[in-house]
């Protein structure tokens, strides 16, 4: 029998913040994109380019309902950004996808390291679709853990 891929009922995202677990709850998308900015290096003489290694991004996005009001807080580390005002350093935050079925003989888990929420969206429309709260983060690392 071939082995079975796996669904979106065997992953499980958390968000760690330096207080413990932060923007907890279920999510309804997560995704995590590698990126390597390669640079073509051309020498004389050669139609196909060299290519060389670049700057490595590690991007992503969250997506669920709206838990908490107090969302630019848990993201941002304050409770207000204005013009004027202070800014604190962004919060970082360990964000873990939990990749686990065992009766498909899975169990492992990706860890972004150091990651940073550079952008929230929060929509909503009328009736009784759920307010949607999506994320996007850059991180400083990934490891398989």
């Amino acid at each position: 029998m071939a082995k079975q891929p796996l669904q979106g009922y065997d992953v499980k995202v958390s968000v760690i913040g330096t207080n413990g677990p932060e923007l907890v709850g279920e999510f309804q998308e997560a995704s995590v994109t590698i990126t390597n900015d390669t640079e073509e290096y051309l020498e004389l003489g050669e139609r196909i380019a060299m290519l060389l290694d670049g700057q490595i991004t590690i991007e992503g996005k969250l997506k669920r309902g709206c838990l908490y009001v107090d969302a630019i807080n848990r993201i941002y580390g304050q409770s207000s950004l204005r013009r004027g005002d202070a800014i604190v350093a962004s919060p970082r935050f360990t964000i873990m996808m939990t990749l686990k079925n065992s009766s498909k003989g899975y169990n492992g888990k990706i860890r972004m390291e150091q990651a940073v929420i550079n952008e929230w969206a929060l929509s909503s429309t009328a009736g009784k679709d759920v307010v949607s709260s999506e994320l996007s983060f850059k991180a400083e690392g990934i490891s398989q853990a």
